[in-house]
């Protein structure tokens, strides 16, 4: 699949996602013996993504590339949710979630150590304040993050 169609094809999942009040997270595809695996990660800005969710856009990215014919070859669809242990891509997605616990792994060691892990507060300017245990706050620049996920909690 060419870049053309790799546009176009993103083109069509964030329209479909959209139409059901949803988000495009990720959109991957990968190829897997004759056949293409294209992976929809659809995420909802209130609560969590549902079954149905999942089957509306399932059903609703089939319809599209049947319309479409862009694929030409055997293709597999998944259509599923980043799940709770999602990482998190920007600032936005940190404000997104302030006050469940997360997990930064850094390019450099910010007061010693390369993995930082506390409860997401804050967001100003381009740092993420996270509130480690005791109470103590740790202001990371978000340019230093090089992953970043929230932990699931039990």
């Amino acid at each position: 699949m060419g870049e053309q169609e790799s546009t176009q094809l993103r083109k069509i999942a964030e329209a479909v996602v959209k139409v059901n009040f949803l988000e495009l997270f990720d959109l991957r595809v990968r190829p897997q013996g004759k056949k293409l695996v294209l992976t929809l990660v659809i995420d909802k800005k209130t609560g969590a993504v549902t079954l149905d969710d999942c089957t509306a856009v399932s059903r609703d990215m089939e319809t599209r590339l049947d319309e479409m014919d862009l694929i030409q070859t055997a293709y597999l669809l998944e259509v599923t949710s980043p799940g709770l242990d999602r990482p998190l891509r920007n600032l936005e997605d940190c404000g997104r979630f302030n006050g469940r616990l997360a997990r930064f792994t850094l390019q450099e060691p910010l007061e010693g150590s390369s993995v930082v892990q506390g409860r997401l507060g804050d967001v100003r300017e381009d740092k993420v304040e996270l509130i480690m245990d005791k109470g103590r706050t740790l202001w990371v620049p978000f340019r230093t993050v090089k992953a970043a996920r929230l932990m699931v909690e039990i």
